[in-house]
């Protein structure tokens, strides 16, 4: 007699179709190819399931992380196109490698003594107080200077003069009187900002490449800004400790643009193989879109999330 399959157990990986794996092309009958490991589930998933994936051992040395960080500059677009397809078992997962390289990006600003958000408050021998707020300053040098209370009348009366908000104000008021605080609770959120901009590059990739899944773009952004940050931080660290002239750092400033664009077009290539006309008419709204992004994120950095 002939027994049922779900009696014998023979038809027990009957649920998983005849099909190859994606990472090393062996056949596949269970839950995970029986050669390299990597699982049987494709991308073909929720957005969550990225940051799912990164919570498990994102601390955990990967041996593949150095392989991974190398291949994003050797081959740009390439890492985030063969994750996609599903060749995931050679590399570190995007979203946990953003957050190591996130984390040496903040490392090495606290180190260098780095203030992302810095408060700088003046007052001349004539009774004139300013207060500049900016982005990226070297270290104060000494104790920051406290405004007498009026000159922070004086600065607040400019405020409310020139139609500042009142939630403007407030944050005047406060980066017045403790500049180490405000300057210590921007730099807490600029974490979150920049996250933010790993969003705003995803977001503007699909409205450019609409037929892709946001989950695609999602992994193409995080790879993308897991490869900017560090020579973002080489070049913060440069323009504020080396003692260039100014002819130097307007090339500096014009280079870190060109390197951007650089970035953007090679990743755009290798990741969505567009030609490089395609890439070129895609380049200038995706960077000034990112940029005029990162301006309002800077803003909304400094004037809100310090508060």
């Amino acid at each position: 007699a002939i027994l049922p399959a779900d009696m014998t157990g023979a038809d027990s990986n009957a649920s998983f179709p005849a099909e190859t794996c994606a990472n090393c092309g062996a056949p596949l009958t269970d839950a995970y190819c029986p050669r390299c490991g990597q699982s049987r589930a494709e991308l073909k998933r929720p957005i969550i399931g990225l940051f799912t994936e990164a919570l498990d051992g994102v601390f955990t040395w990967d041996g593949r992380l150095l392989s991974t960080f190398r291949q994003l500059f050797s081959r740009p677009g390439q890492v985030a196109r063969e994750f996609v397809d599903g060749r995931r078992r050679s590399y570190t997962p995007p979203i946990r490698l953003y957050l190591i390289v996130s984390l040496v990006f903040f490392a090495a600003m606290a180190i260098s003594g780095i203030r992302i958000v810095a408060v700088n408050i003046t007052a001349d021998e004539a009774g004139e107080a300013g207060l500049f707020i900016t982005l990226f300053q070297p270290p104060r040098d000494g104790a920051p200077v406290i405004l007498s209370e009026e000159m922070q009348q004086q600065v607040l009366t400019q405020a409310e003069d020139n139609n500042i908000s009142s939630q403007i104000q407030e944050l005047v008021l406060l980066a017045m009187n403790n500049p180490d605080v405000v300057e210590e609770r921007a730099a807490a959120a600029a974490s979150q900002a920049m996250i933010l901009m790993v969003f705003v590059f995803a977001l503007l990739s699909a409205i450019l490449h609409p037929r892709r899944r946001l989950i695609e773009h999602a992994v193409h952004a995080l790879y993308f800004h897991a490869a900017l940050l560090l020579p973002f931080a080489a070049i913060i660290i440069s323009a504020i400790y080396l003692p260039l002239p100014l002819w130097a750092g307007i090339g500096l400033a014009v280079t870190t643009v060109l390197l951007m664009a650089g970035m953007i077009l090679a990743f755009d290539r290798g990741f969505y193989g567009s030609s490089w006309l395609g890439g070129a008419l895609r380049l200038l709204p995706l960077l000034l879109g990112y940029v005029t992004a990162a301006v309002f994120v800077a803003l909304g950095l400094i004037l809100f999330t310090a508060i």
